[in-house]
């Protein structure tokens, strides 16, 4: 079923109106700052827009629903782990982040706390995970258009990525920022919407029910058949750690106005994520009893072309776009940072200007959205991506970065500076190795294997060498924080 010409007209506005805002941002960028961290001035309701879209991005939405409709209500519970996540972010790491003066990125982070080696190690894992991450919003992208509109599904794919790529490109985190307000509001709005109309059709959340369990039991339990407790409980831990101050967050606490700013806007949207959770699990029940048989991936395109009426299929195509373009710009303006101010400025040219940081960030943001449209092809699943690069970000960088920003004021040094690379490397080898190649032996996630082993490589390494201190310690004078 293809787009009728209302709905297809609200789609090109909606790109139309993207692209202009990063036309209209591209002009009041002047530094590196603006480009990178929105020239940390970023108000709460701007901040909680962006954390938003960015956290309700394709995998959130269309792999959601696609999760929801394959496995069943447990999602519901395994999503609590983003809230719990977000909540303890926004009270006791946010804050921090945002007080912290010349941070931009992880690597910033990470060169304080752990020096050259920490920086280096972090950030090209980081840029990695961000790479293919920006992979999981391309190919998300091609899956929402392809069941619409009469393209074969890689030029749509391309499509929605170079208009993505276009305005993060020319505004930056400005754009993004800006973008992000407008589609939070259209996505929230529009699944809201499409699940009222979805619940409303059926007769109810009782009938509802009563079909899911007419046709399978176990969509309606929390443990039973492939869920075990150690599968719930790795899948729980991907979502509480997997995007836990993700390299794109980091961006975003140090772009807010002030500590407070970052702190509340983390903390109210994780509350408001139960309700997108909540709508996220009815789609999928309500695909999972309608829609028997087809792929998972497009159980949320083929609900609002069935049941929703002309004119609210276009809003919520472009709510899905919305939350697929905003956690993709994000992801991709956050990869661009990182590999120029972590590894072009601090590697390969160590003396580059603001300006010259500025021009080559703008290079990385085309280069890695090119990469992501061509690793998108090679994607199966985007929620199967999604979850791989959270098993490898927690057991990594997330153990040791958090305990040394918790442990101390925001710019106290407590741990060891040669702690982190040996945790980060041997939770992220263990990881892999447990997972990929002993396939999660007596059932023990490998994602708990992994951050265990960092938490014990980080100690060790912590007592036997906490009295040294490299040659190449950062320094960062006192008044960098803010009272």
């Amino acid at each position: 079923m293809m787009l009728s010409g209302l709905d297809l007209g609200i789609l090109v506005v909606y790109m139309l109106v993207v692209l202009w805002i990063g036309y209209y941002t591209m002009n009041k960028i002047t530094s590196f700052s603006d480009y990178s961290v929105a020239g940390r001035s970023m108000p709460f309701a701007l901040i909680f827009a962006t954390i938003g879209a960015t956290l309700a991005g394709g995998g959130a939405t269309v792999g959601r629903v696609s999760f929801v409709y394959e496995t069943g209500i447990v999602v519901f519970l395994a999503l609590l782990g983003v809230v719990i996540s977000q909540v303890l972010i926004g009270f006791f790491v946010a804050p921090r982040i945002s007080k912290m003066k010349d941070i931009y990125t992880i690597g910033d982070i990470m060169d304080f706390y752990f020096g050259r080696s920490g920086q280096l190690i972090s950030s090209v894992l980081a840029f990695l995970f961000m790479a293919s991450m920006f992979g999981v919003q391309v190919l998300a992208l091609g899956r929402i258009l392809e069941p619409v509109i009469s393209l074969p599904f890689i030029a749509l794919t391309v499509i929605g990525a170079l208009i993505t790529i276009a305005y993060t490109w020319a505004g930056g985190m400005l754009a993004v920022i800006y973008t992000d307000a407008i589609q939070f509001i259209i996505l929230v709005g529009s699944m809201a919407t499409a699940a009222i109309i979805g619940v409303n059709k059926m007769g109810g959340m009782t009938e509802i029910i009563d079909k899911v369990g007419a046709i399978d039991t176990e969509h309606l339990v929390f443990f039973g058949g492939p869920w075990t407790i150690g599968v719930f409980i790795a899948t729980f831990l991907s979502f509480l750690l997997g995007e836990a101050l993700a390299p794109h967050y980091i961006q975003r606490y140090a772009s807010s106005k002030t500590a407070n700013v970052s702190k509340w806007s983390t903390v109210s949207f994780a509350i408001m994520y139960i309700f997108l959770t909540i709508v996220i699990m009815v789609i999928g029940l309500i695909g999972f009893v309608k829609f028997p048989g087809i792929n998972g991936d497009v159980v949320f395109v083929t609900y609002a072309q069935k049941y929703l009426p002309v004119g609210i299929i276009g809003l919520v195509f472009g709510g899905l776009l919305a939350a697929v373009m905003s956690t993709g710009s994000s992801i991709l303006n956050t990869a661009a940072v990182i590999f120029t101010r972590d590894i072009y400025g601090k590697v390969i040219n160590r003396n580059a200007d603001d300006k010259s940081l500025l021009k080559w960030t703008k290079y990385a943001t085309l280069i890695v959205g090119v990469g992501g449209i061509l690793v998108s092809l090679f994607i199966p699943s985007v929620m199967g991506l999604m979850l791989y690069a959270f098993q490898l970000w927690a057991p990594s960088i997330l153990p040791p970065m958090c305990i040394a920003i918790l442990w101390g004021g925001p710019l106290e040094r407590k741990v060891s500076p040669y702690a982190g690379p040996p945790a980060i490397i041997a939770g992220l080898l263990i990881t892999i190795v447990w997972l990929n190649f002993l396939g999660e032996p007596f059932g023990i996630p490998a994602i708990a294997v992994g951050i265990v082993t960092n938490l014990v490589v980080f100690w060790i390494t912590h007592l036997m060498t906490s009295h040294k201190i490299p040659h190449d310690y950062q320094t960062l004078p006192s008044e960098k924080v803010d009272a």
